[in-house]
């Protein structure tokens, strides 16, 4: 497992329990969802889908193809828990040490595995459809768990599913959720090819898999340079002056309830011919599809925005969440590491001043909302650039995280739940080309549509941006306690619309 730090290392500390602690990274997701334990939800749990199909031709009698195409995939969860067995730790609050620890228990017996699979793989029967069923407020279990949704009625020849991963952010990240998929699927190739000739690992040394923290992955020293101390002390400082003599520009929610509802998610896809035109046009534009993106969000929010008898200066307050695997040493680079929480935050807050027209202005020519879209999505991409080319980002990553964490409670009790965010914003997340991530087909295993979301507790909105098979889809989360599926809906269309205007792209397919 590499060199790391006493605290970060995995230690055995009873027959068949493992414990290491965490670092600021897997703390940051601790503290929030102990913060919100109130409210009987997790903030930002991790959903993970994926759709399938399996051609079953010439099926006779004897064949239940729906029940191999199950097996298959158990066998491939088990299989993953032995090459991932992070995924099957919890954090616990250690009252002794007052830390929190990860903790993993070996599953080196057949009654301990088919308790497991018992527990954490669940075939689902409601009829449901997969995205339907992730918005009706599922469960997130302790340990993480892969849901199978296979519909009552299937087509001659085929079969379908969807298969969902609930599981607290503090095990896994979106990309590493993605990662696993694709590890499950090459597993699922081969369970459901080989049928009974299938061979499962032998359990009892899995530990050693175990995959360390961020801080081990990626070398990260545990003390700071004085100039990186310093540089830290700069950054509350600027954070606050972000906010200081303007006017901050909110997403508008829904007033009235303290608590938040149930997590939802929309999407809306383009056509691949667009989608096409799109990333050619911003590469040409030397933008990335999220530098275009997160201008957009910032844009819209911009639009949002109350106007008044005078046009005013409002600024949008927002930041970048960066994957880091790329800086981690093999083979946590790989995807050999996919349970773990490698990515980071920006220190610096990114900010972008807009215009709010007055009530009677007239609306501007599209050459003039071009230009401010350039302007916008420079900026955008300087920032993310600037963080990119910075060398000492992965150094201060655990500080960042760090300042960002909610106290956790020294007793390890509920706290009662906090306010409200008045003044949310909309984020952006960026998976990238999801089918460099997911190979599309795995042998008989036909793979369709892989998202993430985080569990949104909050009044803002997050959005998730990716490619999967040359169909760029912009999705976001949100709760319905505050806002609509029609308003959401309405912000991710006028993002698409931004972008395609600016490019000059058509949204016809052809």
């Amino acid at each position: 497992m590499g060199s790391a730090a006493p605290e970060f290392t995995w230690i055995l500390t009873s027959p068949g329990r493992w414990e290491r602690e965490v670092d600021e990274a897997e703390q940051f997701y601790t503290s929030l969802a102990k913060a919100y334990e109130g409210t009987g939800r997790v903030f930002f749990a991790m959903t993970g889908y994926i759709a399938f199909s399996v051609a079953v031709p010439n099926v006779n009698p004897k064949q239940k193809p729906v029940e191999e195409v199950t097996e298959a995939l158990r066998k491939a969860w088990l299989r993953l828990r032995y090459d991932h067995p992070t995924i099957a730790s919890t954090v616990e609050f250690n009252q002794e040490l007052k830390t929190c620890r990860k903790v993993y228990e070996t599953c080196d017996g057949p009654e301990s595995q088919r308790a497991w699979l018992r527990s954490t793989f669940q075939v689902v029967s409601t009829g449901m459809s997969g995205l339907d069923w992730c918005n009706s407020d599922p469960p997130v279990p302790q340990k993480a768990t892969l849901f199978l949704i296979i519909p009552p009625t299937q087509a001659p020849g085929e079969v379908r599913g969807e298969l969902i991963l609930r599981c607290h952010h503090d095990i896994i990240d979106g990309v590493g959720t993605l990662i696993l998929f694709d590890n499950l699927f090459a597993h699922a190739e081969q369970a459901y090819a080989q049928g009974s000739q299938y061979q499962l690992p032998r359990f009892g040394d899995e530990w050693a898999h175990l995959s360390p923290p961020l801080r081990t992955a990626a070398s990260i020293p545990a003390t700071l340079q004085p100039e990186q101390k310093a540089y830290l002390d700069t950054v509350r400082p600027y954070q606050a002056s972000l906010r200081e003599g303007v006017e901050v520009a909110t997403m508008p929610f829904n007033e009235g309830k303290t608590l938040p509802g149930k997590h939802q998610r929309t999407a809306v896809t383009l056509a691949r011919e667009p989608t096409m035109r799109l990333l050619a046009a911003c590469k040409a534009s030397g933008w990335s599809v999220t530098h275009a993106y997160h201008a957009a969000a910032a844009i819209t929010v911009r639009d949002l925005q109350e106007r008044r008898d005078q046009e005013r200066m409002v600024r949008y307050i927002n930041y970048s969440l960066i994957n880091e695997r790329p800086q981690c040493t093999p083979p946590y680079s790989t995807p050999a590491h996919a349970a773990a929480v490698y990515h980071s935050v920006s220190g610096k807050g990114l900010a972008v001043d807009l215009g709010v027209p007055a009530r009677d202005s007239i609306t501007e020519h599209d050459d003039e909302q071009k230009a401010e879209f350039v302007e916008v999505a420079n900026k955008v991409r300087d920032f993310y650039l600037q963080i990119r080319d910075d060398k000492q980002h992965i150094q201060l990553v655990p500080s960042y995280w760090a300042m960002a964490t909610l106290p956790y409670p020294a007793d390890g009790t509920t706290p009662p739940v906090p306010e409200i965010n008045s003044s949310p914003s909309v984020s952006v997340s960026s998976m990238g080309v999801v089918d460099r991530i997911i190979r599309p087909v795995r042998g008989a295993f036909k793979l369709e549509n892989p998202w993430v979301t985080g569990e949104e507790l909050g009044t803002g909105l997050g959005l998730f941006l990716g490619t999967w098979e040359g169909h760029l889809t912009l999705s976001a989360a949100y709760n319905d306690a505050w806002h609509g599926l029609e308003e959401v809906v309405g912000f991710v269309e006028r993002c698409h619309s931004l972008v395609l205007r600016a490019l000059g792209v058509s949204r016809n397919d052809g």
